[in-house]
C-alpha cells in the first residue's frame, strides 16, 4: 500500500483508551475464571442470563467489526440496496418465535447438533458439526483480520497487520478460555455499549465535517454506488442471467434470508445464547431486542457509507491509493479527520464488534469440539447425563480450556492470510456464508420431513457443501484463474460483460449465491435420495418421534 498523502491523527490518548479498553476485557475473564465448576457453567451460564444482557449478547456476537468497514465500503460500490437486509427481520421474528426457539427450548442441549443424532444418527450429527466449523472458523478469521486493518490503516503502520493480529487474537482467546459463556456475555453487553458509543460518535464528526449536513447526504443517497450492479441490463440473458448480476435485490434478500435463517435454526452461538436463560419467555424478548439492534446498527452503517462518499466528493475525490481500497475508506477517514481520543474510541467500538464475534465463535467452536467430538467420539457419551462426581466435570472444563487455546491458535493463522481473498463484503457473503446453506438444508430434512434417512441426509449435506464450494470458486474469477480450472465453469462471451484480466473465459456468478445453492443442492438431493435408500425400523421410529411436530407438541418444561 502506498503511503497516505497526508498525516493520519493516530495520538497517544487513542492508544491508551484501546488498552484500557483491552484490560477490561481481560479483568471479566479472570473475574469469571473460578466461576466455571461444570459444563452447564462453561456453556450455559448455569441458565441464570436474564433477557436484556442476553439480546444484548446475541445482537453482538452475530455482528462484527466486519460490519463496520463492510457497510460504507460497501454502499461506495452497490448503492443503498443493502438496506434491503432489513426486511427479513419481517420473516425472522414469527420463525424464531414459533419454529427455532419452541424446539431447542424442548431439547435442552449443549449442541444444536445432538439434535440431529436424535433425529439421524452420529455420522450427520459430525458432518453438520463438521460443516459449522469450517463456517465459524471463516466467520473468526475475518472478523480478526478486520479491526486489525482498521488500526492499522488508521495509524499509517500496515506494516503492523500480522503483529496486530496474533496480538489481539491472543487476548480474545485468554479471556474466552478463563471465563467461558458468563465472561464473554457480560464482555458482549460493555463491547454492545461501545459499538453503539462509537456509531454515535461516528455520525456527529461525519455530519459535522460534511458541508451541509444531513441533506447533503441524504441527496446523495439514491447516486451512490453502481445502479447497472444490481439492477442488470438487456445483455445479462433471461432469466438464468439474473444470478450473475453482480447483487440483485430480491437475490439479495433471499441470500439475507438463508444465512439467518441459518443462524436461528442450527448457529451454535444462535443455541448456546438461547439456553442461558430460565424461560423460553426471556429468550423470545431477548430476540426482539437483538433484531431491533441489529436493524438501527446497519442502517446507520450504511448511512455512514453514504455520508463518505458525500464527504470525499466535497474534497475532490479519495486519495488515488484509496480507490481501489475500499476495505479502507472508512479507518483512513477516522486516521484524517477524527480529532485525538474519538479515533481511540471508535476503533475500541470496532475492536467491540469484532470481538464479541470472535469470542462467541471461539466459546463455540470450542462446545461443539468438546460435545460432538470429544465426549461424543472420544468418551462415547451420546447425552451430557451421567457425569455424578465433581472430578469429570473439572477435567471437561479443563479439556475445554486446551481446546478453546487450539481453536484460537487456529483463528489465528487463518485471519493472517484473509487479505488474499477479495474485499470483506465479498469475503462475507461468499466464503463465510457460503457454508450456511447445506447446514440448513440438513437441519429442515429432519425437522420437516419423515421421509429422510440417515444416508439420504449424509449425501445431501456431501453434496449441498460442494455445491457451496463449487460456487464459492465459480465466483471468483481471479481464483479460478490462478488455480488453472477454468474448464470447470460457463465461458462468458464479450456482450455479456467484462470480467477479470487472466480470468477471461469465466462468466462468473454474484457471490450472493453459494448459500443459496448449498441449501437447495443438500435439501433437493437429501429428500430425492430418501426415495431410494429405504428406512430402517429405528429410523422410521426416529422420525415420527424427533420431527419438528412431535418435538414441540410435548409439554415444555422450564428450570
Amino acid at each position: 500500500m502506498n503511503a497516505p498523502d497526508q498525516v493520519l491523527s493516530f495520538h497517544w490518548l487513542d492508544g491508551i483508551i484501546i488498552l484500557v479498553y483491552l484490560s477490561s476485557l481481560v479483568g471479566i475473564g479472570f473475574y469469571h475464571s473460578r466461576r466455571q465448576k461444570n459444563l452447564k457453567d462453561f456453556f450455559l451460564a448455569g441458565k441464570t442470563v436474564k433477557w436484556i444482557p442476553m439480546g444484548l449478547s446475541l445482537m453482538a456476537a452475530l455482528n462484527s467489526g466486519i460490519d463496520y468497514l463492510m457497510q460504507p465500503s460497501g454502499v461506495l460500490k452497490f448503492g443503498i440496496v443493502l438496506l434491503v437486509a432489513n426486511l427479513s427481520w419481517l420473516f425472522l421474528y414469527p420463525y424464531v418465535f414459533y419454529v427455532t426457539l419452541p424446539l431447542f427450548r424442548r431439547l435442552n442441549v449443549y449442541s444444536a447438533y445432538q439434535y440431529l443424532e436424535h433425529r439421524f444418527d452420529v455420522s450427520v450429527r459430525c458432518l453438520t458439526a463438521g460443516i459449522f466449523m469450517l463456517w465459524r472458523f471463516s466467520w473468526m478469521a475475518t472478523a480478526l483480520y478486520v479491526p486489525c486493518l482498521a488500526i492499522t490503516t488508521a495509524t499509517g503502520h500496515p506494516d503492523y497487520l500480522v503483529p496486530a493480529i496474533i496480538t489481539l487474537g491472543a487476548l480474545v482467546t485468554l479471556y474466552t478460555m478463563l471465563g467461558g459463556i458468563k465472561a464473554i456475555i457480560w464482555t458482549d453487553v460493555m463491547q454492545f455499549c461501545v459499538m453503539f458509543g462509537g456509531l454515535a460518535v461516528t455520525l456527529l464528526v461525519i455530519l459535522f465535517n460534511v458541508k451541509g449536513g444531513l441533506g447533503a447526504i441524504l441527496t446523495d443517497a439514491t447516486t451512490v454506488g453502481e445502479a447497472s450492479l444490481h439492477q442488470g441490463n438487456v445483455s445479462t440473458g433471461g432469466f438464468f442471467g439474473y444470478f450473475f448480476i453482480p447483487i440483485p435485490m430480491f437475490g439479495f434478500l433471499l441470500a439475507t434470508l438463508v444465512t439467518r435463517v441459518t443462524n436461528y435454526t442450527s448457529d451454535q452461538v444462535m443455541v448456546q445464547r438461547f439456553q442461558t436463560t430460565n424461560t423460553i419467555k426471556e429468550s423470545r424478548q431477548g430476540f426482539v431486542l437483538t433484531a431491533i439492534g441489529d436493524t438501527v446498527w446497519m442502517t446507520v452503517l450504511i448511512f455512514v457509507g453514504v455520508a463518505l462518499f458525500t464527504y470525499f466528493k466535497q474534497i475532490g475525490g479519495m486519495p488515488p491509493w484509496l480507490e481501489d481500497k475500499q476495505d479502507q475508506v472508512f479507518p483512513y477517514f477516522m486516521g484524517a479527520v477524527f480529532p485525538a481520543g474519538l479515533t481511540g474510541l471508535v476503533i475500541a467500538a470496532i475492536m467491540a464488534a469484532s470481538l464479541s464475534s470472535i469470542d462467541s465463535a471461539i466459546n463455540s467452536l470450542t462446545s461443539v469440539a468438546t460435545v460432538d467430538f470429544y465426549q461424543r467420539l472420544y468418551l462415547g457419551r451420546k447425552h451430557e447425563t451421567g457425569e455424578v462426581t465433581q472430578a469429570p466435570q473439572k477435567q471437561q472444563v479443563l479439556v475445554s480450556r486446551i481446546l478453546t487455546i487450539a481453536i484460537g491458535s487456529i483463528g489465528i493463522l487463518l485471519a493472517c492470510n484473509v487479505s488474499k481473498l477479495g474485499t470483506i463484503f465479498e469475503i462475507s457473503n461468499k466464503l463465510i456464508n457460503g457454508f450456511t446453506g447445506p447446514i440448513l438444508g440438513i437441519f429442515f430434512l429432519g425437522m420437516f420431513t419423515r421421509k429422510a434417512t440417515s444416508r439420504s441426509v449424509f449425501v445431501g449435506g456431501v453434496l449441498g457443501t460442494l455445491m457451496s464450494i463449487y460456487t464459492i470458486f465459480w465466483s471468483s474469477p481471479e481464483l479460478v484463474a490462478s488455480l488453472g480450472i477454468q474448464g470447470l465453469f460457463p465461458v462468458a462471451t464479450p456482450v455479456e460483460g467484462t470480467v477479470a484480466e487472466g480470468a477471461s473465459a469465466i462468466r462468473a456468478i454474484s457471490f450472493l449465491w453459494p448459500s443459496t445453492f448449498g441449501f437447495l443442492a443438500c435439501f433437493g438431493f437429501g429428500y430425492v435420495t430418501s426415495l431410494f435408500f429405504r428406512s430402517t425400523g429405528t429410523e422410521k421410529e426416529r422420525a415420527e418421534t424427533w420431527n419438528w411436530f412431535t418435538v414441540t407438541r410435548t409439554e415444555l418444561i422450564e428450570d
